[in-house]
């Protein structure tokens, strides 16, 4: 078991009864449900944030043959609109 730290959290009386009920059904403690559920959010907001990444902006836009010459001299432009 990996090293656990001690969080103490507090749900409304609904979330309770229905983690309770959860763990009784599926005899998964209350706990592990709560870290799976923690797990999972951290997971969707670093994927969220990673797309928002000015970085993921420029990715292929040297590709279009359309796109600008100067991305390697001007990437701060490109990445943030930074007047260089």
């Amino acid at each position: 078991m990996p090293n656990l730290k001690r969080k103490q959290i507090y749900l409304d009386e609904d979330s309770d009864r229905a983690l309770k009920m959860l763990a009784i059904e599926t005899k998964i403690s209350e706990s592990e449900h709560i870290r799976r559920a923690v797990a999972k959010y951290i997971a969707e907001k670093k994927t969220a944030i990673a797309e928002k990444d000015p970085i993921r902006e420029i990715i292929g836009l040297c590709d279009n043959p359309h796109g600008p010459t100067d991305a390697s001299i001007h990437h701060d432009r490109y990445l943030y609109g930074k007047k260089v």
